[in-house]
């Protein structure tokens, strides 16, 4: 296998060990994501006290603070999914191209 070979073998490596991150990062954020919905929809339908937890222990809050908390950070993890998906996208076309590169060194 000559140089450029070996070279397009290890950008392609690396394009997947890139892309299995992001893939693992995108789900850690929609799990993240999932859990503020889930919050969000369990203050929609609670009047009463609410409390966050820091560290080992749970806070008393105020709900609209709460509330606007969660909100926030459904904003900025959406966010961050969308980037994140962008970029796989990005790292699978540029996997492919580099396949299609390894398909002409072999033929």
């Amino acid at each position: 296998m000559d140089e450029d070979a070996q070279n397009v073998m290890m950008e392609m490596q690396q394009l997947q060990q890139n892309l299995q991150e992001v893939m693992q990062q995108s789900e850690q954020t929609e799990n993240e994501l999932n859990g503020v919905k889930k919050a969000l929809k369990e203050l929609d339908g609670d009047n009463g006290q609410v409390y966050k937890a820091v560290g080992d222990l749970m806070v008393a809050k105020d709900r609209d603070e709460m509330e606007d908390e969660l909100k926030e950070r459904k904003g900025d993890l959406n966010a961050r999914l969308k980037s994140l998906n962008r970029k796989e996208e990005k790292l699978q076309d540029k996997l492919e191209e580099t396949q299609g590169k390894i398909s002409q060194n072999f033929q």
